[in-house]
């Protein structure tokens, strides 16, 4: 994005008095919790109906041993998350699987969701560096299922792998509509109820993308309204180059059905070119049609290669499509960007906007709301300290109006901007304290020198505010700061 001026990172309300929106918002503040269900209540471990936090720290250094990795959870609670609740896991944590090995990176991609149907959120944990045996064979890489209960996550068990799904990147969804977590990989699909020994009921080989393109992220999602679970995977030609013009990005469309998923989609837009798709994708109901939109940013120009003459292609943009009866249509997406109006900022090179997204209620209007980061963000003379801006949802979609950005040198918000934080290189939404509105997590891994922190905001019936936000880095949790980039991994 753009550089910011110091008074828009300072705005919280949008067009309200500064006063007037600190009254209303107190006035909120005090106003009985609302039903979680606006929001919806999808990670939550222990089942006291708000939503943890988990974070994982890959290169974190654990015994000694480097990259070896942790996964760390905050539970929420009536005032959001409770730092004294804080968990960290290792492979050496009692009833974990394995051993903290040098570059095991145990912590990430995380992955949340009820895998044995017993009404607690679970948690998967991949070590994508570990070397172990299964079946007589060496593998790299294991996927390790921490489970929820009433104390919390407890003990682990390794999901047992196959030859068709070696991948530890999985998305979480109910894929043929029986009320059970299945797990998609790029191999096919594992559908739940999974066993304690990390067995799934049944699996079904098929990709989800192009056999000779590179798998870069997956989404999950109802985007028809038929109750069914659909993917959208985000891929790229395998033998693709930096500065190959003649190729990119892909968005596929997979819609599922009770028999499995139909044939694979490219998604195009008003002129037959595929939608050049960027490096995060994900899906939520922006215009409370009841149908799940795709959102997806694209932090870098197509043509990377050229000075843009659109100024709006600065630092890319977040593009929409909405989900109709029939999927996702073809047609040109809607393009959001620092450029925008009522987006802060002004689109500049090396701007990352939409380097990381996330969709989800922020307000309780029952239209899901855009997070989109932006870590290389310029601003008062610092270089890379990122900003992260929230785009509200509406009848008609987003459009730009009533943004709001924030960073570490907002009112309100711990800490101060400096050099190569990356704040907001990861961001996750989830409603801590069980009003019905999703609060903003933040992840800022360049912090303190790749240390790394996390930063946690509330929500109000007005949005995401600064009111109220903590800050937390390997300190609080005990652990190894060095070169631990704290924050660059939540669950997708």
């Amino acid at each position: 994005m753009g550089a910011i001026a110091v008074a828009l990172l300072s705005a919280v309300c949008g067009a309200l008095p500064a006063a007037q929106a600190q009254a209303q918002e107190q006035e909120q503040e005090q106003e009985q919790p609302q039903s979680g269900a606006a929001a919806g209540v999808r990670q939550d471990f222990n089942g006291d109906g708000y939503d943890d936090l988990a974070t994982g720290s890959p290169f974190a250094t654990v015994g000694g041993k480097k990259a070896a990795g942790y996964a760390a959870v905050v539970y929420g609670s009536a005032h959001g998350l409770d730092l004294a609740s804080k968990k960290v896991i290792t492979q050496a944590s009692s009833g974990i699987p394995g051993t903290p090995e040098a570059d095991d990176r145990f912590g990430g991609p995380l992955i949340t969701g009820d895998l044995d149907g017993d009404g607690y959120t679970d948690l998967v944990v991949p070590a994508t560096g570990e070397e172990w045996t299964w079946g007589g064979q060496t593998r790299t890489g294991s996927q390790t299922v921490l489970w929820g209960s009433a104390a919390g996550l407890t003990g682990g068990t390794i999901l047992q792998p196959e030859r068709a799904f070696a991948s530890h990147y999985s998305i979480p969804g109910d894929y043929d509509g029986d009320g059970h977590t299945d797990l998609a990989l790029p191999g096919g699909v594992r559908f739940g109820p999974f066993t304690r020994e990390g067995l799934p009921a049944r699996t079904q080989a098929g990709s989800v993308h192009a056999y000779d393109d590179s798998l870069l992220d997956m989404a999950a999602g109802d985007v028809d309204g038929d109750g069914l679970t659909d993917l959208v995977s985000l891929t790229m030609p395998a033998d693709w180059e930096p500065g190959d013009q003649s190729s990119g990005h892909s968005l596929n469309y997979l819609h599922a059905t009770r028999n499995g998923f139909e044939p694979l989609t490219v998604l195009r837009d008003g002129q037959g070119h595929k939608i050049e798709g960027g490096e995060d994708i994900e899906l939520g109901d922006v215009n409370g049609d009841g149908r799940d939109d795709l959102v997806f940013g694209r932090p870098r120009p197509a043509n990377s290669n050229e000075e843009p003459s659109d100024p709006s292609q600065y630092g890319s943009r977040i593009g929409v499509v909405l989900g109709t009866a029939q999927g996702l249509p073809s047609g040109d997406p809607r393009m959001i960007h620092q450029d925008t109006p009522g987006v802060p900022g002004v689109g500049e090179a090396g701007d990352l906007f939409g380097a990381s997204v996330e969709v989800g209620d922020v307000n309780g209007d029952g239209y899901a709301d855009i997070v989109a980061g932006n870590p290389y963000e310029d601003f008062a003379g610092v270089d890379d300290a990122g900003t992260v801006a929230v785009i509200p949802g509406g009848a008609s979609g987003p459009t730009g109006a009533g943004s709001k950005v924030f960073s570490q040198n907002t009112t309100g918000v711990p800490g101060t901007a400096e050099r190569r934080d990356y704040f907001s290189e990861a961001v996750t939404l989830l409603d801590a304290d069980g009003d019905g509105r999703a609060d903003l997590v933040v992840g800022a891994p360049g912090e303190n020198t790749n240390a790394g922190s996390v930063w946690a905001f509330r929500s109000t019936a007005f949005g995401v505010t600064a009111t109220g936000s903590l800050a937390f880095g390997a300190k609080a949790l005990g652990t190894t700061p060095d070169g631990a980039r704290l924050g660059a991994e939540f669950p997708h």
